[in-house]
């Protein structure tokens, strides 16, 4: 019988070739092209910073062809890209007047004005490292950074090696020229130096230059969480994450066997960890990749809708007394929730806000808030999540910044991420009386990340959510648990069993001959407890719909396993990042939506919420919004049963595509 499980790796990467279908798509602007290849890029550079190291390390049977698995699928995607830039979106740039200087000869016109800008701005940051073959030393190249290893002949015809930096840290990688006539051209700072390496090695021949990059793996590991100061031993886990072991070395594949082996030697790699890749390395910079015809070849403009009953001029918490209210977001402006925390601060009736925080914007409004309401004399309680991986610095920012605004600032738990996203905001009435409005999300409180993340925000002051909400911000305070929540699902308190629960029920009714089915929207699904659930589910004959962004260990279609799940996956210009979670329950559906996705961090390590939604607008917000997803025929791709992606046209004639609908349907009814 065949397997019906993928390692997770192979999924992540499968997923990640779907960014380059994005980018392969004539039909998709050429700006929008550029701008997935540099999330490709992005998405590449910290799978080899996370997930290879253990196998790397472990070198049994079953890891060894996992890792040639992996590295010969990641060959075969870095080829891909190579191949779109280079047929598909340099062409398109030149047939829009656009050139992209690469490999081809300079214009005179411009040599002057790139030396000009070697000599007096790059210059300043240009490292050169002569490496001695002959003589043990060590030489060490910083994580992501990039570098040139360059081949050089002595006059005695000697061969000698250097490395020196390319300080796309300190300036823009590519730079505008000046314009000639009607065309435009762009040169990268690496390009800029190769042509002025004559300038640097003035005594030597250069007989080659080649890009060369080392990833190192910045996964850390406190292995006693419990005693001692867990932030000062997480600040140091940080620090030692800059000297991590390697886990990729990407080189020139036109590099020479004699220069190939130097590196390897010089920077005390290993086979496994040497990988082929192009001239150019961290192409994640094409996020900034100039566009000297702004706004043309670009995507259309999506600017946050209102959301009317937040229009009125009365207060945001009249508004959410009158009725909950639920946000789509960044279909919706994320204003409304900067404008929740904002009036929280100066309302002379509010005593105190509480506020889990897993991943802060580096210019914080929300940070800022905070700081004003505890400034303005509110008692303010902070959750900060400082081992939210590569936001470390930051959260330890905010968190500093806060404590000395007067904020409580409660930090990391042992052995336990707090990857929740609540707040409650607690007033008094006109009585005298305790008053509670909560915010729920399936995003983090970052105003970037809102502007390119789907994810839901609902606000509340029922106080069925507000009971339950306390039993987490007293557990944060205290590490002990006041009994279970009876609405939310909260992981730590009773979230995967009642997760189960509710799929048992389904197959239940399945069995009994009444209304069932499962669907969930989530970012992943790896957890083994739930996967086996869902497998039962589907031999009972329940349809299982999953749509699932990232990793998904689960294979759809497998005959006497998983034949009625359907696993699909979204990837369009925002990144669906909401989860939903949906079971039919004989028509009395019941809808949660999530912070938690069907991983087992989430599930077994984490605290997180998923909140139900009782009122039927907004079940028939969500119903429609589940709908618009399914029907997608252009964004939308079809897991089967290999893990691949595959397209599946519903109907030729009709183009769906998700996204779009879905800010259009919104525009249209304007929430009340």
């Amino acid at each position: 019988m065949q397997n019906h499980l993928i390692p997770s790796e192979i999924s992540w990467l499968s997923f990640n070739n779907c960014i380059l279908d994005e980018a392969e798509d004539s039909n998709n602007l050429l700006y929008e092209r550029i701008k997935f290849l540099a999330i490709h890029s992005s998405n590449l550079d910290e799978f080899f910073r996370v997930k290879i190291r253990k196998l790397l390390t472990k070198n049994s049977k079953k890891n060894t062809e996992l890792l040639n698995k992996i590295l010969d699928e990641v060959n075969l995607q870095q080829n891909r890209f190579g191949a779109i830039w280079k047929k598909s979106i340099l062409p398109e740039s030149a047939a829009n007047n656009i050139v992209y200087y690469e490999n081809q000869e300079l214009l005179e016109e411009h040599l002057e004005e790139i030396e000009y800008y070697f000599k007096s701005i790059i210059l300043s940051y240009i490292q050169v490292i002569y490496i001695s073959i002959n003589q043990p030393k060590t030489y060490f190249l910083n994580n992501r950074s990039l570098y040139f290893l360059v081949k050089l002949k002595d006059t005695s015809g000697n061969f000698n090696y250097a490395y020196l930096n390319i300080p796309s840290d300190k300036l823009d990688r590519f730079k505008q020229l000046q314009s000639q006539g009607d065309t435009h051209y762009i040169i990268s700072i690496d390009t800029i130096i190769k042509n002025c390496l004559s300038l640097i090695f003035p005594s030597g021949k250069v007989v080659s230059c080649n890009a060369i990059k080392l990833n190192r793996d910045e996964n850390y590991l406190i292995e006693d969480e419990n005693s001692g100061d867990l932030i000062a031993k997480i600040e140091a886990k940080i620090e030692e994450r800059k000297r991590g072991s390697s886990t990729r070395f990407l080189y020139d594949s036109n590099m020479d066997a004699e220069t190939l082996s130097v590196c390897k030697k010089t920077f005390r790699l290993k086979k496994d960890e040497m990988i082929k890749g192009g001239s150019h390395h961290n192409l994640y910079d094409l996020f900034k990749f100039p566009n000297p015809v702004k706004p043309n070849l670009q995507g259309a403009n999506y600017p946050g809708l209102k959301h009317l009953p937040f229009e009125s001029k009365k207060s945001i918490f009249e508004i959410i007394d009158k009725q909950n209210q639920l946000l789509h977001f960044p279909y919706q402006s994320y204003y409304y929730v900067l404008q929740f925390f904002n009036q929280a601060a100066i309302n002379r009736n509010v005593l105190e806000i509480k506020i889990t925080l897993y991943r802060i914007s580096s210019q914080s409004l929300i940070a800022n808030a905070l700081i004003s309401a505890a400034k303005n004399g509110k008692k303010v309680t902070v959750f900060v999540e400082v081992k939210a991986r590569f936001d470390e610095y930051n959260n330890l920012f905010w968190s500093r910044e806060m404590k000395n605004a007067g904020i409580k600032i409660i930090q990391s738990m042992p052995n336990l991420k707090v990857h929740a996203k609540v707040a409650m905001v607690t007033m008094k009435d006109k009585y005298g009386n305790k008053k509670y409005y909560n915010y729920l999300s399936t995003g983090n409180f970052n105003e970037s990340t809102a502007n390119i993340y789907s994810d839901f925000g609902f606000f509340t002051s029922e106080k069925k959510y507000t009971d339950d909400i306390k039993k987490v911000f007293a557990f944060l305070k205290t590490k002990k648990k006041t009994g279970a929540p009876k609405h939310i699902l909260a992981a730590g308190f009773n979230m995967k069993e009642r997760l189960l629960e509710l799929i048992d029920t389904e197959i239940e009714n399945k069995k009994a001959g009444r209304e069932a089915a499962v669907f969930l929207k989530v970012n992943g699904v790896d957890e083994k407890d739930i996967i086996d659930k869902l497998i039962e589910a589907s031999r009972a004959g329940v349809e299982v719909t999953l749509i699932v962004r990232g990793i998904c260990t689960l294979l759809p279609g497998i005959k006497y396993a998983t034949e009625n799940i359907k696993i699909y996956r979204i990837v369009d210009m925002f990144l669906e990042h909401s989860r939903i979670y949906k079971f039919a329950n004989n028509g009395e559906e019941k809808i949660y939506l999530s912070s938690a996705d069907m991983l087992s961090r989430n599930l077994n390590r984490r605290i997180e919420v998923a909140y139900p939604l009782y009122d039927e607008k907004h079940i028939e917000e969500i119903n429609t919004i589940i709908q618009l997803q399914l029907e997608d025929n252009t964004k939308r791709r079809m897991i089967n049963s290999e893990g691949n992606n595959e397209m599946e046209i519903l109907s030729i004639d009709e183009p769906r595509r998700a996204q779009t609908e879905i800010y259009d349907w919104l525009g249209e009814c304007n929430v009340e």
